[in-house]
């Protein structure tokens, strides 16, 4: 028979192991409910953890965001997370209704949400610029316009605190990239002295013609003229100005075909000074990849497209087609 102080021993010890077991059950029960249970937020949510943020300000800001039920809900998912929970300074997309794990999980993973701009193709630098300084989410300013004709356009990604000036750069260097490649895979016979030459051709192959089909035929005759020593006569020429207040789309006036400036080819004899936009990557690939043709002229067909002729006077008669056209969409 079992001694009394040893039998009430023995019941502490099992009445103790049943608290501990209900105890430790209930903490776990209720830290899966906490972790585990749709966070409040019915919509996406754009987070910012600032360098620097401690927790207390975090919890009060992932509360006054509407992500999570209670402040204290965030500390004792902390404590219980230990090491395995470092918030990163970022921009992060919580997801409607992120369970609390959900949220802790991604703040803690330093993957930031990716934006994005979409450059398109035909703008002057000053307008990328413009573009960019417009956009409230990047940092710092662009203190000096980039050269004409060095940003490529395309979409690029970027994250929260991104400098103005980095992603300048970027452009910069792709479009670097995709001359150099271009260059190296060029035609032969190509009346180009330079890589600046051929990104010189395509600024106006970009901005006479709307259509990629058509861009090949564009930049034959831009160069079938060239080697012929005739003047380019290209009318975005005419209207190019390094003043970003001065538009290039206003209309052409006869004076306009007379001004002396190192752009307009109806006066000057082969290529501009500068690029007169920023050209896309099949611009790039026209001007160093001409369709094989005799053409020498071009005119709008008055529908988005072109009409390319081979001597002046089939020209001519392309440019009274146009002018009919004109006529009668004014009717």
């Amino acid at each position: 028979m079992i001694p009394t102080p040893v039998r009430w021993l023995l019941w502490s010890v099992v009445v103790c192991g049943i608290i501990i077991a209900i105890t430790t059950g209930g903490l776990w029960t209720w830290r899966a409910h906490v972790l585990e249970s749709p966070g409040p937020h019915t919509e996406d949510v754009l987070f910012v953890v600032e360098a620097g943020n401690g927790h207390a300000t975090l919890r009060y800001r992932l509360k006054s965001a509407g992500v999570i039920h209670q402040t204290y809900h965030y500390d004792a998912a902390r404590i219980m997370a230990g090491d395995q929970f470092v918030p990163k300074a970022g921009e992060y997309l919580l997801p409607a209704s992120s369970s609390l794990k959900i949220v802790m999980d991604i703040l803690h993973s330093g993957r930031s949400f990716q934006r994005r701009i979409t450059v398109v193709e035909g703008l002057r630098s000053s307008e990328v610029v413009a573009q960019i300084a417009a956009m409230d989410i990047l940092i710092g300013d662009i203190k000096t316009i980039p050269e004409e004709g060095s940003l490529l356009p395309e979409t690029y990604f970027f994250t929260y605190n991104t400098k103005r000036s980095a992603l300048i750069a970027r452009m910069q260097d792709v479009m670097a990239i995709t001359l150099a490649e271009a260059w190296a895979s060029r035609a032969d016979g190509l009346p180009y002295n330079r890589m600046e030459d051929a990104l010189i051709m395509a600024s106006i192959i970009e901005k006479e013609s709307s259509k990629a089909s058509e861009r090949r035929l564009v930049a034959a005759v831009l160069v079938n003229r060239l080697k012929k020593g005739m003047r380019l006569q290209s009318d975005p020429t005419v209207v190019y100005d390094t003043d970003p207040k001065i538009s290039m789309s206003r209309v052409i006036t006869k004076s306009d075909l007379k001004r002396k400036t190192a752009w307009n080819t109806y006066v000057i004899k082969g290529l501009p000074k500068t690029p007169i936009a920023n050209p896309g990557r099949d611009s790039i690939l026209a001007a160093l990849n001409p369709a094989k043709s005799d053409y020498l002229y071009f005119v709008s067909d008055g529908k988005g497209g072109l009409r390319f002729a081979k001597t002046l006077d089939a020209h001519n008669r392309n440019v009274r087609l146009f002018r009919q056209f004109q006529r009668a969409a004014k009717q």
